[in-house]
């Protein structure tokens, strides 16, 4: 597809009648076509093209045999992929890793790829595509795109639940190593993590602090996985485990309470019922610790700005700004006492009871 601009102009080679760069219309084409990319990188991520290549370079017809792929086609996925660095083509039809592309090489639990296969999935596309809805009705287009809510929906679909798991306990692994350098745990008695998952996150906190001791709160078919790994890092004598519904209770005489990621998938009387839920179990004094995004308050780029599109045509919550937060914990009997940045996207927002 090409642009009135270019088709009135004299005929050139392909590579300058693209649009030059810096033109508002070529600007606004890159964002336009990124689904493209987004389906190229889901793409060799599934057949683990990158893992490929961690030897060296090898030409696509190798990778081609490799992945029980159509040569051509793969050609043209790495020459795209290439043309934003992500990978490099080092001679004719011949493919290396660059800095980002060898983040695609996977390394096991937790790993990268995980969190990339769900970015990329094909029911983002189909999600995405009903963002009409949202901007209607102001209601998560996953309803309409599905007719389910988002997490009635992963608990219908195993393998796409799944996915989904993988990319949180990624998210996870990335996060937590800034998170435990840059803020002291300790002085905490009974640390309860709320919707913790399959307890990544506590046992990180729980390996690094040996007095600390955990309580794991999730819902019954999510706990027993948590039982597994506390088992399997030897921590099980320090964690208590507990299922239930935040909504209507969290287990009491937690010193603080840590919920990642999950104020944000939630509007903001939800937030306050979860946050005051905290509140009334938490055993004076005390904290409540949020790992989350904070959002800046103008237009800089962040890629906190586009999970909060996925949050609202996700699970219909939102990314907050410090303001925002502070408003939260306002009405739900907490007070915000500081944020503490990291070097990872996440920072750690801490409120203490009133």
């Amino acid at each position: 597809m090409s642009s009135h601009a270019v088709t009135s102009a004299p005929q050139q080679p392909a590579s300058k009648q693209m649009l030059p760069q810096g033109d508002p219309r070529q600007h606004v084409m890159q964002i336009a076509t990124g689904y493209v990319l987004s389906a190229c990188l889901g793409a060799v991520v599934k057949l683990r093209v990158a893992e490929q290549l961690k030897d060296g370079p090898r030409p696509v017809a190798d990778l081609a045999a490799a992945t029980k792929t159509n040569e051509d086609a793969l050609y043209r996925v790495l020459r795209a992929l290439a043309s934003v660095g992500i990978f490099r083509e080092t001679a004719p039809r011949t493919f290396a890793l660059t800095p980002p592309a060898s983040e695609l090489v996977r390394t096991g639990d937790g790993s990268f790829c995980d969190l990339m296969e769900w970015a990329t999935d094909a029911f983002h596309f189909k999600v995405h595509g009903e963002i009409l809805h949202s901007l209607r009705t102001g209601q998560p287009a996953v309803e309409k795109a599905t007719g389910m809510g988002a997490f009635d929906y992963l608990k219908s679909d195993p393998a796409e639940g799944e996915v989904f798991n993988r990319a949180m306990t990624a998210m996870s692994a990335m996060a937590i190593p800034p998170v435990l350098e840059a803020y002291d745990f300790s002085g905490i008695g009974t640390l309860v993590d709320v919707a913790g998952g399959h307890g990544y996150v506590l046992a990180a906190i729980l390996k690094k602090y040996p007095k600390l001791q955990g309580v794991l709160f999730e819902m019954a078919h999510v706990v027993e996985g948590g039982v597994a790994r506390m088992e399997l890092e030897g921590l099980k004598d320090r964690c208590r485990f507990a299922s239930g519904d935040f909504f209507q209770s969290v287990p009491e005489g937690g010193d603080a309470y840590l919920m990642k990621h999950i104020i944000h998938d939630w509007p903001d009387a939800d937030a306050i019922t979860i946050l005051k839920n905290c509140r009334a179990a938490a055993k004076p004094p005390s904290k409540c610790l949020l790992l989350e995004f904070v959002l800046s308050e103008d237009n800089e780029p962040g890629f906190g700005k586009f999970l909060d599109i996925e949050m609202l045509l996700l699970p219909g919550g939102r990314e907050r700004t410090e303001r925002e937060f502070a408003e939260l914990f306002r009405q739900s009997g907490w007070k915000l006492n500081r944020v503490v940045t990291t070097k990872s996207p996440i920072c750690v927002i801490e409120a203490l009871a009133v």
